[in-house]
């Protein structure tokens, strides 16, 4: 998907691109009598072509297989819609028959209600109304109704209107379907011969998600319907198979459709049957059936697809209902989908996107640092739970709490973030990590007769507590790993920091620091004078590997520069000897493959040592 862009300021003028669109929605109510047949014919050619390019591929002529193609269509709606009349015909004939049913059903509503809170309102109102009648009667005499025969010269409009626009739909789609090639070659010739790939990706992207939706939708409004159909047979309603068909056609209409399929059954299955029973069953029936295609199927099958957030969808589909009617409500998220996608190509229209579309624009640690920003350590720390149950929590570390703090320590060293907030968001990120630790796999109980052997890893924050933060997050993959990690404090004087790593006597030392500016190799001149026998791992995280970076911290005394949280971890392993269990009295003895290992540990130390 085409990648979010912020506005520009110095771009088109944003008074201009409202005038705009103020005009152009102005332009789809005026002219909706134009407008609605033409995306109409559109959505109608969207959801054709995969099968005329399918018969295409089977060797047919272009023309010929988009005849085939509309002939069946129209034989398809055609048969649909007169086999719907037919059984609505039949109903209404039928109707007369269950009047003893009806009667009894109003006379339950009836019985349910009196002595109810309505009915002394309903009685409250008429008292009051008489006494004001009394009070002041009515002076004005009722006038005489003259009923009159309209002519029927004034009903050719109302035929011929949606007559015509049903033939100007077919036209259209017959003609869109044979010169669909011409057309979009017109299209990216609007648009000019200099973004010519970028308008072919935005028409590609915008038929493949359209098609894909339409043909996704059809699929499940047909096993809507023939669940349906199948269990309104089952309980015994008369022309199942044409509720059935009924819901199928009203599904396409986002969130009301299903219900407003419901209703006419349900209200059928008051008038055929007895009891309240079966007609309970249906509206369970329906409930049900929407509840697993809605919130089941169709993010399984969807996934994303139509591109658009939830939010605006339900805005959207607000919009176009007011602009066109019940049109616009069937047409609303098709219609949607081509504005979000032609958003991203159409210069000054980029805002339309960053709103509806369903991708925030933002990378995840973004995300983060907003929400850390904003105080809300709830949202954050799903955040990173979710990455984590996607991949690991140290990628998870590394594409989220790294980059967020480096995000963080820049905006704070320019200074467009105050020092209290820079330190929220420190706590914020600390707070999310013990939560992520408390949340994650704890170590398993040591085995008896064991005792370890520790390999002591010192941690030295360069600045302060952002670098603390990471060496944190470190320390807690490196203990699953066997090794213990102490970390000086942060904040501290250069020599403080020093002195304290030197107390640790350890074997390696991390040197931490985010958006690293150069404080790192005064680190690591001094703690390869204090430490030298020492391995010396630097962590620039946030940073993109830079050479001369790399080759001034080497040259300094530092055996390797990483700049994520993995890297740092591989390198210790890598660098280190690996914690062994040293075997007590009461232990097995130590076996050959471990002895081979402490000797060519020894060996290291040893010629370390010399």
């Amino acid at each position: 998907m085409t990648p979010l862009k912020p506005l520009d300021a110095s771009g088109t003028s944003r008074l201009a691109v409202l005038g705009a669109l103020i005009l152009a929605i102005a332009c789809l109510y005026w002219a909706r009598i134009v407008f609605i047949p033409i995306a109409l014919a559109l959505l109608a050619t969207f959801l054709l072509s995969p099968v005329v390019a399918l018969l295409r591929r089977m060797g047919l002529h272009h023309v010929a297989a988009v005849v085939i193609v509309f002939v069946l269509t129209v034989l398809l709606v055609a048969g649909l819609g007169w086999g719907l009349f037919s059984q609505l015909t039949t109903l209404t004939d039928d109707l007369p028959q269950y009047r003893a049913t009806i009667a009894r059903k109003i006379a339950d509503v009836q019985r349910v209600g009196r002595g109810g809170p309505l009915q002394k309102v309903e009685e409250t109102a008429h008292d009051v109304m008489a006494q004001i009648e009394r009070v002041h009667p009515s002076t004005t005499k009722p006038l005489p109704v003259v009923v009159t025969s309209p002519n029927p010269l004034w009903q050719i409009p109302k035929i011929v209107e949606p007559v015509g626009g049903a033939v100007f739909v077919l036209v259209l789609v017959v003609f869109m379907l044979i010169q669909q090639q011409e057309l979009r070659a017109r299209v990216v010739r609007l648009f000019g011969s200099d973004r010519l790939a970028e308008t072919t990706r935005a028409l590609d992207e915008a038929s493949a998600r359209i098609s894909s939706y339409l043909l996704t939708q059809t699929a499940l409004n047909a096993s809507f319907g023939v669940t349906i159909a199948l269990g309104l047979f089952v309980l015994g309603l008369p022309f199942a198979l044409t509720w059935g068909v009924f819901g199928a056609l009203m599904r396409f209409i986002p969130y009301a459709g299903a219900w407003v399929a419901a209703s006419v059954p349900v209200l059928v299955s008051l008038a055929v049957f007895d009891g309240w029973v079966k007609p309970l069953l249906i509206v369970g029936l329906f409930a049900a059936t929407e509840a697993i295609i809605a919130f089941i199927l169709e993010p399984l099958f969807f996934a994303r697809s139509a591109g658009v957030s939830s939010i605006a969808l339900l805005i959207s589909v607000a919009f176009w209902t007011w602009l066109w009617g019940p049109i616009g409500l069937a047409l609303a998220i098709p219609l949607t989908v081509w504005l979000v996608v032609f958003s991203h190509t159409i210069k000054g229209l980029e805002f339309i996107g960053i709103l509806v579309d369903d991708d925030p624009g933002f990378a995840p640690h973004v995300i983060f640092y907003q929400r850390a920003l904003a105080g809300d350590a709830q949202e954050a720390a799903e955040l990173v739970a979710e990455a984590v149950k996607s991949g690991s929590d140290l990628a998870a570390y590394d594409s989220i709490l790294v980059p967020a703090l480096a995000r963080a320590r820049r905006d704070h060293d320019v200074g467009q973030l105050p020092a209290a907030e820079y330190a929220h968001v420190i706590e914020t990120t600390r707070a999310v990590l013990d939560r992520a630790i408390a949340e994650g796999p704890a170590r398993g109980p040591e085995a008896p007769g064991e005792a370890p052997r520790r390999v002591i890893i010192a941690g030295c924050p360069v600045q302060d507590e952002a670098d603390r933060v990471v060496l944190t997050t470190l320390r807690r993959l490196l203990e699953r790993d066997g090794y213990a990690v102490q970390i000086a404090p942060a904040g501290a004087l250069v020599a403080e920091t020093i002195a304290a790593v030197v107390a640790m006597t350890p074997v390696a030392i991390i040197v931490s620091s985010v958006e690293e500016r150069g404080r790192a190799r005064h680190f690591v001149k001094r703690l390869r004078a204090a430490c030298p026998e020492s391995v010396i791992v630097v962590g620039c995280w946030g940073l993109q590997g830079s050479a001369k970076l790399r080759a001034d911290l080497c040259a300094a005394g530092a055996d390797d520069v990483v700049t994520t949280l993995g890297q740092a971890r591989s390198d210790l392993l890598r660098l280190t000897p690996a914690p062994e269990r040293a075997p007590t009295k009461d232990s097995e003895p130590t076996s050959s493959r471990a002895l081979a290992r402490d000797g060519v540990g020894l060996a290291t130390s040893a010629s370390g040592a010399s």
